[in-house]
């Protein structure tokens, strides 16, 4: 057996616990100072003594690792052999020991000690039976001399950093002595939550935020530390000149001169509150936003927020534009494989890198509005995305495309956050009186400002038809335009997979060159080419004729000509409106709105919302003769969207969705644990309420084709990610196409006809889905 005359906290590169635990002293007086308005709400709120909270988390921090020092810690860190342990059990009597006779919630007979549970789930998940395989593991400690050196440092600490109310700590040896680590932790701390939870009903909130911010803040101490990050930036530093400097750059490579901000934007700048941004498509919301999070920023992040991965893709890069990109993270499903894909990060930093997007570590995150939502569902990461949302500019981008119940779940999550100094930017082209209604439920109207502009009320892009036939009997005219010199670039907008691809498959005399299908169902590979090849779209000389899904609506920066549509819920109609002459200098776009076919009534849309906005539509259009305005979208929108218009179910939906979390934390994950996939599965907790759940599948042609097993063998989880898809689980289970479940990675193997032009091609009553 080796001597061990030191005590060490990491081994490559040997570093000793009490040069980590400095380490994390020294991140610790940086990371007080960025969660300095976190700690101010939370002691707010909850009528607790701030000094002592400072004080507690300094313990946290200080106790979090001091269990490496037994004697099996270091055989286990220097490759000897060892029993059972766990370091953060062995920290437990320690942390304890300083903070049981004063615990921030105190019921008759037990107290709450986020410090001890922050420490004993810093390197795993906390739930109900954690660590239970450890209740007979004895653990052997280091010599006193390693423990009295360790006090020194501490205090020494405690001084420099001026903790208040601080009283030297010394090593005591009946800490320690015939103590059972699990029954301390499990007695004291763990158990009794159930308990507290019953005896401060009123109080239950507190438990998880404090906690949150406990697990947190050593969480950024004990990370920085590690990673020995110097460089770290917590929060945006940008100003508004350097967005406009950006800005002039990213106009100048285009040959465009930046004059001035619109009026709009400069009032989003110059708001100190919530915002409701009220502006068309493609007029520049986006650097309205960024003005607005930049300026009066309160050593906040920014969180962007978007309703899909291939939109939160485009953003990601919009905003590595604007800000250090070493300090924009992408958070999604398939975010490590486009970040692999996009960036020149050396592989044995990739996983922290990972890490640090997945938790919204970076000063800038962009992600899916599931990303956040879950964090409510307390799982994956929650405590480090839920800590990042308090205190944070959020914005959130095309509010209104949510249905009711992932709407409900986001109003929660608004009502949980807003009293930690959060500010929201809510985004729309076309918000409904009645969505804004709700939000005000959450953000009263004294603590919002709403950014409209007048000058774009008379604005007019396009010029509206409607067509009482349905999108098959448009194919000559869609001919007709792509050979015309003027409006030769068509875009195709169907409500199904199954219709875009009959209608793509009426164009074969059209070289594939200058013609596209684009769906939900492509590997994500052939996506991404196909984006690439919209984005182009502006410089191609040619005709061009893209014929797409829904999956084109939000925030794809394309401009075309003209627009056959089947016809769709009002917003929606507007969202693909802006893929069409989005800058407004192409005169007036020919738009040709067709009636939608019965799939998209009975599986796709509700039918009441697609009978008003066709009526609505025909009746605007026959008046105007075709010459609708902004402003008379926006009419629309709100004779569309009625309490009397909207379905009883949307309205339920909301408050399904809103109780959702709370139901989640009094009866599954008890407030603060985390939660199992087991349980997320069994419960069917997800962020949409949808008809059918989506799957991960990969085909049997590129499962062969590139040796797949090997792939999986190796952990080539990122490569292997390039061609999935997602499918409804009814067709990945459909005995004509499924071949095996690939447990280990969540993916259904499935035998199905798949080229890079069209896709997948399923049976017509298998492509009934968006």
């Amino acid at each position: 057996m080796v001597k061990i005359d030191k005590v060490l906290a990491k081994s490559i590169p040997q570093i000793t616990l009490v040069e980590h635990t400095s380490d994390c002293f020294d991140r610790f007086e940086k990371v007080i100072v960025w969660k300095e308005h976190l700690i101010d709400k939370v002691c707010q709120k909850y009528n607790l003594d701030k000094h002592l909270i400072i004080k507690r988390l300094f313990l946290t921090v200080a106790f979090h690792d001091i269990g490496k020092a037994n004697i099996d810690f270091q055989l286990k860190i220097r490759g000897q052999k060892h029993k059972l342990e766990s370091h953060p059990l062995a920290s437990v009597p320690f942390i304890y020991h300083f903070t049981k006779d004063k615990p921030l919630l105190e019921g008759d007979e037990e107290g709450f000690y986020p410090e001890t549970l922050a420490v004993v789930s810093h390197h795993n998940k906390l739930y109900e039976t954690v660590y239970s395989g450890y209740k007979l593991m004895k653990i052997q400690y280091m010599e006193d001399k390693h423990f009295i050196e360790f006090f020194e440092n501490l205090n020494s600490y405690a001084q420099k950093l001026n903790i208040p109310n601080w009283q030297k700590l010394s090593f005591d040896k009946k800490i320690i002595e015939n103590v059972n680590t699990y029954h301390i932790f499990y007695d004291n701390t763990l158990e009794v939550i159930t308990n507290l939870m019953s005896e401060f009903a009123n109080q239950r909130p507190m438990l998880r935020d404090v906690f949150l911010l406990f697990k947190s803040i050593l969480h950024y101490s004990d990370w920085l530390a590690s990673s020995r990050n110097t460089t770290y930036q917590y929060f945006v530093t940008e100003q508004i000149e350097d967005i406009t400097n950006k800005m002039t750059a990213q106009l100048a490579k285009k040959n465009i001169q930046f004059k001035k901000w619109g009026n709009f934007q400069l009032a989003c700048a110059e708001s100190s509150k919530h915002l409701f941004v009220q502006i068309p498509t493609g007029q520049g919301k986006t650097e309205a936003s960024l003005l607005w999070a930049v300026n009066q920023n309160q050593r906040q992040k920014i969180i962007y927020l978007l309703p899909t991965m291939v939109t939160t893709n485009k953003m990601w890069k919009r905003m590595r534009d604007f800000f250090d990109d070493k300090r924009v993270a992408l958070s999604h499903g398939t975010a490590q494989y486009i970040v692999k894909e996009n960036t020149e990060i050396e592989a044995d930093k990739l996983r922290t890198h990972y890490l640090q997007n997945r938790s919204f570590f970076k000063a800038v995150t962009v992600a899916t509005i599931d990303q956040l939502i879950y964090s409510f569902f307390n799982w994956g990461y929650w405590v480090m995305t839920g800590a990042a949302a308090y205190n944070a500019k959020i914005i959130i981008d095309e509010i209104h495309i949510y249905d009711g119940f992932t709407l409900g779940l986001l109003l929660k999550t608004m009502e949980c956050i807003a009293p930690f100094n959060t500010q929201f930017a809510l985004m729309s082209a076309s918000l409904p009186e009645i969505i804004k209604d709700e939000i005000e439920k959450i953000l009263p109207k004294s603590s919002y400002d709403i950014i409209k502009e007048t000058a774009f009320d008379n604005k007019q892009r396009h010029i509206l038809q409607t067509e009482e036939g349905l999108i098959d009997r448009q194919i000559e005219n869609i001919r007709e335009d792509f050979k015309s010199g003027k409006l030769n670039k068509v875009l195709i907008v169907c409500n199904t997979v199954g219709k875009a691809r009959e209608i793509f498959d009426a164009f074969d005399d059209i070289t594939e060159s200058q013609k596209m299908l684009y769906h939900s169902q492509f590997i994500l590979k052939d996506k991404q080419w196909k984006e690439s090849i919209l984005d182009d779209v502006n410089d191609k000389t040619e005709g061009f004729i893209a014929v797409c899904t829904q999956i084109v609506e939000v925030s794809l920066d394309i401009d075309f000509d003209v627009l056959y549509t089947e016809n769709a819920p009002i917003d929606a109609i507007i969202q693909r409106l802006g893929r069409v002459n989005r800058k407004g200098k192409k005169g007036l776009a020919k738009v040709i709105v067709c009636r939608e076919n019965e799939v998209a009534q009975k599986y796709i849309y509700d039918k009441n919302i697609l009978d008003l906005t066709f009526g609505f539509l025909k009746e605007y259009i026959n008046k105007l003769k075709g010459n609708l305005q902004e402003k008379h979208f926006k009419e629309i929108v709100d004779k569309v969207y009625t309490k009397e218009t909207l379905p009883e179910s949307y309205f339920k939906d909301i408050q399904e969705g809103k109780e959702l979390i709370t139901n989640l934390w009094h009866k599954t994950v008890k407030d603060i644990y985390t939660l199992s996939a087991e349980e997320k599965t069994l419960q069917g907790v997800s962020s949409r309420k949808i008809d059918y759940v989506t799957v991960e599948c990969v085909l049997k042609k590129h499962f062969q084709d590139l040796n797949f097993d090997e792939m999986l063998e190796q952990h080539q989880y990122d490569e292997i990610r390039k061609y999935t898809l997602k499918l409804p689980l009814y067709v990945a289970k459909n005995k004509d196409y499924f071949i095996k479940y690939l447990g280990e990675t969540g993916i259904y193997l499935l035998d199905i006809k798949y080229d890079a032009i069209k896709g997948v091609s399923l049976k017509p009553d298998d492509s009934n889905f968006p």
